[in-house]
């Protein structure tokens, strides 16, 4: 929670779009109702999202990681849409890696 009682939520759903949609439903459900989300993703992904809308835009920050490089992951894929079922683990190596991106981002927006 902030210092006005605004409860501050971060989610970083699954890189598939079948995640990562419902999760970004949930985030503007829950601001609607008051919360404050940080939503991570990577680049690529957040350029596909639909636009928030605008009275929400304030409540939900979209925020852009790299994903890290896996072998075997091919050029440009973020999500499970961009790689073939035998490259799955590339991915979810990926994102494994971007624990530290998270852990940063996490300790950076703790509130005192």
């Amino acid at each position: 929670m902030d210092d006005d009682g605004v409860l501050r939520i971060a989610m970083m759903p699954w890189l598939a779009f079948g995640h990562i949609g419902p999760f970004l439903e949930l985030s503007k459900a829950l601001a609607e109702r008051g919360y404050y989300i940080s939503f991570i993703c990577t680049r690529r992904n957040i350029q596909c999202f639909p636009k928030i809308p605008p009275h929400l835009s304030l409540d939900i920050d979209l925020v852009s990681r790299p994903l890290p490089h896996a072998d075997g992951l091919p050029d440009g894929a973020e999500s499970t849409m961009d790689i073939s079922p035998d490259h799955m683990h590339c991915l979810k190596n990926a994102f494994d890696g971007l624990e530290g991106h998270a852990v940063a981002f996490l300790e950076s927006a703790a509130i005192d």
